[in-house]
């Protein structure tokens, strides 16, 4: 034990004793510590005067709270390198008197840090790539991220298997596929990637007539509905497909009745019955497909 972690615990101890009552003689006695008086350094009275010195700078910060940073930022100003100083010698020191208060009190841990989320919501993953970030650089993180795996599935030995079922229920890999596929493809247009150059054409036509302004990944195009998405979403209002005849092959005796009949079912399953589905095959005739959603949207916009 170092020598500032022994003054802290043998001035709790004496503590201990006076507040059960013992007098200042018997102290002394008990703990093998000479009397003397409040200015010599390890008696019983110093120590006594060291907690007293304790309560009263608590009973400062109560009444003035701003008196001690004051202090301490015209001390910090007058010596730049003392609190880097202080820091380094009471600042552990401190840190494993508050762990070993606060071992096992989980309920005061976690207002705490519902707290510092509320002040900045990212403080959790922060902290977390800034531990990451570390034990990468000290060599033990493949170690530490095993050890915890096995340690998580030694007390939920189902945890893994619920989590890998809910990844694969919300990421589809047949859709992540296509989605990741996209990210190689070269048909682009204002940040977004497209599946053909066909379908890249049509979202310029939708913006050039104002029914889009800016094309969102997930918002206006490629709408996710669970395990599929939609094409293009229009002022929130009206669902396009885009859906090339030489696609029909997929299913056997598909059509274009049986595709939108599809499409149709898929929207109405997710709460989208009363929003209207346009399906288009091709881009020939497509201008006045688009007045069509154009003169649909007004009407609804009314």
């Amino acid at each position: 034990m170092k020598k500032n972690e022994k003054h802290v615990e043998m001035r709790n101890i004496v503590n201990n004793y006076v507040d059960k009552g013992v007098s200042v003689d018997e102290i002394s006695r008990i703990l093998n510590v000479p009397i003397g008086t409040r200015y010599v350094r390890g008696s019983v009275k110093w120590y006594i005067f060291c907690y007293q010195a304790q309560k009263n700078q608590r009973v400062a910060i109560t009444k003035h709270p701003g008196l001690y940073s004051r202090a301490g930022r015209i001390a910090q100003q007058k010596h730049p390198h003392i609190g880097y100083f202080l820091g380094k010698k009471f600042g552990p020191i401190q840190g494993k008197i508050n762990a070993k208060k606060l071992k096992g009190n989980s309920e005061y841990f976690s207002k705490m840090a519902k707290k510092l989320q509320e002040t900045n919501p990212n403080h959790s993953r922060n902290n977390m790539k800034k531990a990451h970030n570390t034990m990468k650089k000290q060599g033990t993180f493949h170690d530490h991220q095993r050890k915890a795996a096995l340690q998580c599935r030694k007390k939920h030995p189902h945890q893994l298997k619920e989590m890998s079922r809910k990844a694969h229920g919300n990421h589809p890999l047949a859709l992540l596929a296509l989605e990741s596929r996209r990210q190689n493809l070269p048909y682009k247009f204002m940040g977004c990637r497209f599946d053909s150059n066909s379908e890249r054409e049509l979202c310029k036509l939708f913006v050039k007539h104002g029914l889009l302004n800016q094309p969102e990944e997930g918002k206006n195009i490629h709408f996710r509905l669970n395990r599929c998405h939609i094409d293009f979403f229009l002022k929130k209002i009206v669902f396009v497909e885009y859906h090339p005849p030489m696609q029909y092959g997929r299913k056997k005796g598909e059509t274009y009745k049986s595709y939108l009949a599809e499409r149709r079912y898929l929207l109405d399953k997710y709460g989208y019955k009363d929003f209207p589905l346009f399906l288009i095959t091709s881009l020939n005739g497509v201008e006045e497909i688009i007045n069509s959603i154009k003169d649909l949207l007004a009407f609804e916009l009314k």
